[in-house]
């Protein structure tokens, strides 16, 4: 089993040897394209992108064998700025350069290097929390409150003119409507509170973006990178919101996507231009074909609640797709995942399951022309992190397609070719769908067993550029079925997971 090891100019003379280097190793990475019959593949996995010496170096081939087109990247304001834990800012600092030496872009140099020597596109997350002098009032002690939007907006710029050859994509903040990022999420007093993070967010997104699109033109930029949870009835300013409320509050409409231009939040409004909307779907332990109760929430199969109040932003003018204001702005959903038990007892699904969950998940994403992108969260556990008593004693992410000692799951094998199949009803035939990682023009032959007999073929199929296909076969008795496909002429064959299905 496989285990891991643990703007040309002279701004920019500071890095050119760097960018110099990485050109040498590879060509840039043009953003990849999703058409409307699939999603792009992603991967986020911060542990593996972060500061950890050769851990990327090790992955990221693997990222692009297993089909990954993009690769999820922070760029951490509180990190990479000067002075953090600071209440005024290094005298003569410019935030918007970036070759200002006070900044400490290391890390992020390697990363975005090393992706593209991968030829993997990083998506690159803008995000706060900053610096404490960043805060509109230092004096609370919290990083979190209420961010400058003007000295955000410069950091983005610099981040932007930095990494511009090699960015298209940017998301401005990540998981505003958590207070772990962004505080404080309501205005409470006298027991009533009102959300307040979405104006907060609104005038730090249309400052970023304006400073990203200046600095890099033609990049996009994504607004949200929203967590599904939340609370509808929140007991205190820091509650997180749900996405749903949230999204209403940021564009200024009401339960009923009318506009609203009276709340307190909503005066003086300016609608954000956005390029898509960054979503983290979260089916908690369910499978992807349940709908999410709340429905101020939204897992991978309440998409249509995401369209439609984003069409009633739309509608009303309290959002703006920046590309064409007419066209219907599109989802990412930039972390999508199962806890696994093992290690998680308490929070995670089987191994069994989060295998065959991952997979209808991408089958159903397919389905929603909208959604763009699909990001795995993880590709390796992080460590489990003993925070408490229940739930908190498995702190940390556990849904890699590894675990944490390097040991594939079962869904590490079916990550690279997705594979799902339904009984249809009365019709005495069964629908087959997958694709083929890394997308492209493949052969698959579909293949069906009955009982103890050999698998045979039943057809072959073309898949479309993106790898994907869709394909039907008779089903007049139990059969397994499967399919297989080889990379290259005379490469040994590799085998989706069967499928059992019996007439219905």
């Amino acid at each position: 089993m496989a285990r891991w090891p643990k703007m040309p100019s002279a701004l920019m003379r500071q890095s050119a040897a760097f960018f110099a280097a990485a050109a040498l190793s590879a060509a840039m990475v043009a953003p990849a394209a999703a058409a409307d019959g699939g999603a792009m593949v992603g991967i986020s996995d911060p542990v593996a992108t972060g500061s950890t010496p050769g851990l990327l170096e090790a992955f990221a081939p693997r990222w692009r064998a297993s089909g990954v087109d993009l690769a999820s990247v922070t760029a951490d304001w509180r990190e990479i700025a000067p002075e953090k834990d600071a209440k005024a800012p290094p005298a003569g600092f410019d935030g918007g350069d970036p070759s200002s030496p006070l900044y400490n872009w290391t890390n992020l140099d390697r990363v975005i290097a090393v992706l593209g020597a991968n030829q993997l596109e990083p998506l690159l997350t803008i995000t706060g929390p900053g610096p404490l002098w960043a805060s509109s009032d230092p004096e609370r002690g919290s990083a979190r409150y209420r961010p400058d939007a003007t000295l955000f907006a410069a950091f983005a710029r610099a981040v932007a003119l930095r990494y511009g050859p090699r960015v298209g994509r940017y998301i401005v903040w990540y998981e505003p409507n958590d207070a772990a990022n962004l505080r404080p999420q309501w205005y409470c007093t006298k027991g009533e509170c009102s959300p307040r993070s979405p104006q907060i967010y609104r005038a730090i997104f249309n400052s970023a973006a304006s400073a990203i699109r200046a600095a890099d033109q033609g990049s996009e930029v994504l607004a949200g990178g929203l967590a599904a949870r939340g609370r509808s009835a929140p007991e205190d300013s820091d509650d997180p919101l749900t996405p749903i409320e949230w999204l209403r509050a940021f564009g200024c409409v009401d339960s009923d996507g009318a506009a609203d231009r009276n709340s307190p939040t909503c005066t003086e409004f300016d609608p954000a231009a956005v390029d898509g909307l960054a979503y983290h779907p979260d089916q908690r332990a369910a499978a992807p074909s349940q709908h999410l109760r709340n429905t101020s929430e939204a897992g991978i199969n309440d998409t249509p609640r995401l369209t439609r109040v984003l069409d009633q932003m739309q509608l009303s003018g309290g959002i703006v797709n920046a590309a064409q204001a007419s066209t219907p702005i599109d989802l990412y959903f930039t972390e999508w995942g199962y806890q696994t038990n093992p290690p998680d007892v308490f929070s995670g699904v089987s191994l069994k399951n989060q295998n065959k969950w991952l997979q209808e998940g991408a089958k159903i994403v397919y389905g929603q022309p909208r959604v763009k992108l699909l990001g795995q969260y993880l590709w390796r556990d992080q460590p489990v992190r003993d925070a408490g008593q229940g739930v908190d004693a498995y702190s940390g992410g556990q849904g890699g397609l590894y675990g944490f000692d390097g040991i594939a799951k079962p869904a590490a094998t079916s990550f690279p070719n997705p594979f799902w199949a339904i009984s249809l009803v009365g019709r005495r035939a069964a629908s087959l769908w997958g694709q083929v990682r890394p997308g492209g023009a493949h052969t698959v032959t579909i293949e069906r067993r009955l009982g103890r007999n050999r698998y045979r073929r039943v057809a072959s199929v073309q898949t479309d550029g993106q790898g994907y296909f869709r394909s039907r076969s008779p089903l007049s008795t139990t059969a397994k079925f499967r399919y297989r496909w080889a990379p290259s002429a005379g490469a040994k064959w590799r085998y989706s997971n069967s499928i059992s299905l019996r007439p219905r």
